[in-house]
């Protein structure tokens, strides 16, 4: 007689050698963690590039959008060109159009920053003599008008030197030793980006050449493994968070260039000095929500006072005017609801990915932590409602004569 398996045993028994070999993988990872951490950094090195590009990629796709569906084709429309030849032609001019801009947008960076930066560290380093000179008169001064504190220093100053040869001056050599080993992994590692970036730029071409290749593998493949109804509700749900996350990024690149526009401008007028490198860092910082203009105030007011100290005083006020109408004009009519964020947890994603991710994290928590609000907000309306539920917070919301509101329910 033939045997037939209990379909029931089978899958009980997959289930339990997946459950044996899934707490042999992590009895393994526990015990050898340094080795597999170690194997997971490199394997992580070795996809940089690959994830550069398809970020280079992503970052560029609205751009590309932009030349391909509405700038090219009213070109063609000029020139006369049919249709059937189009495609082709449109779709790699609009890659090549969108990478061109990308350079163009660096180049013009780093022209507007080196310079400035080169021009305000020469400044800074001619000017050290004359800090140093006052700082001295200031401390001669000091001394020269306060006899307690002078006698107090003379005779604390063998003491003072003691301290100074046993401890300071070790910890000194070593701070330098350690310092010229940090400039070596810094230039090993700023050599490692670049290459990474090079090679994310290049593959970043084939990724935008073959989008609507990639889409289609991947809506291929969720059709192939799910049922209609849930592969489509993950397209729709795909679209849905890809459409917040360029209209955040589109949002955050404009608001930062009106916002360096603004402070170039009026660091001329006001007569601020480096008005174009600190322009430069107050727009680039701007992106970075909440910190932000925290990050870019900080170096370049220290930069000011170097230069010109009441003139410090005039970008704080101007930092501060900036500020709130980026934050009660500009940005509500860019962003309008593309986050939906309240500002608690605004404040919370940011410190959340800024804890775990660094800057990158501050900037995309955001965009990331709005679409789990959104879905966790969609999800608790639509059970409340098959309950019969109010789906209102303020329902909830109980304080004075509310207090008995929940015994409705």
């Amino acid at each position: 007689m033939r045997f037939k398996p209990d379909k029931k045993y089978v899958y009980w028994g997959v289930t339990a050698f997946l459950v044996i070999i899934a707490c042999l993988f992590v009895s393994f990872m526990f015990y050898n963690f340094s080795a597999f951490s170690k194997g997971i950094s490199k394997f992580s090195a070795v996809l940089t590039p690959v994830v550069n590009g398809f970020i280079i990629a992503y970052l560029l796709s609205p751009l590309m959008d932009f030349f391909e569906y509405k700038v090219l084709p009213s070109f063609c429309n000029m020139l006369k060109i049919p249709e059937t030849k189009r495609k082709k032609p449109i779709h790699y001019t609009s890659v090549f159009l969108s990478i061109l801009c990308l350079l163009l947008i660096i180049y013009a960076f780093f022209q507007l920053l080196v310079p400035q930066l080169i021009s305000s560290t020469k400044s800074i380093i001619n000017s050290f003599p004359e800090y140093l000179v006052s700082f001295n008169d200031f401390v001669d001064d000091l001394f020269k008008n306060n006899e307690d504190l002078n006698e107090l220093v003379t005779s604390y100053s063998g003491d003072i030197e003691d301290f100074f040869n046993k401890n300071a001056m070790p910890q000194l050599n070593e701070a330098i030793s350690n310092l010229s080993s940090g400039i070596y992994t810094g230039i090993s590692s700023g050599i490692s980006f670049v290459r990474n970036l090079i090679l994310g730029l290049i593959l970043s071409i084939y990724i935008l050449a073959s989008k609507d290749m990639f889409l289609g593998q991947f809506r291929k493949v969720l059709f192939a493994i799910l049922n209609r109804k849930t592969a489509k509700n993950i397209v729709n749900e795909m679209h849905f968070i890809n459409f917040t996350f360029q209209n955040y990024i589109v949002s955050s690149v404009v608001d930062s260039t009106i916002i360096g526009i603004l402070c170039f401008v009026t660091c001329l007028i006001l007569g601020i000095p480096f008005p174009t490198l600190i322009s430069v860092i107050v727009g680039v910082t701007n992106i970075i929500p909440f910190f932000g203009p925290f990050l870019g105030a900080i170096p370049s007011a220290f930069l000011i006072l170097l230069a010109e100290p009441i003139k410090c005083l005039y970008f704080l006020i101007l930092i501060l005017v900036l500020q709130q109408c980026d934050g009660n004009l500009i940005k509500p009519k860019l962003f309008g609801s593309s986050t939906g964020l309240p500002g608690f947890w605004v404040l919370f994603s940011i410190l959340v990915g800024g804890g775990l991710f660094g800057i990158p994290g501050m900037y995309l928590g955001v965009p990331v932590f709005a679409v789990i609000y959104i879905y966790t907000k969609k999800t608790i309306t639509n059970k409340l409602s098959s309950k019969g539920l109010p789906t209102s917070t303020h329902y909830y919301m109980l304080n004075g004569n509310q207090d008995n509101k929940l015994d409705s329910l």
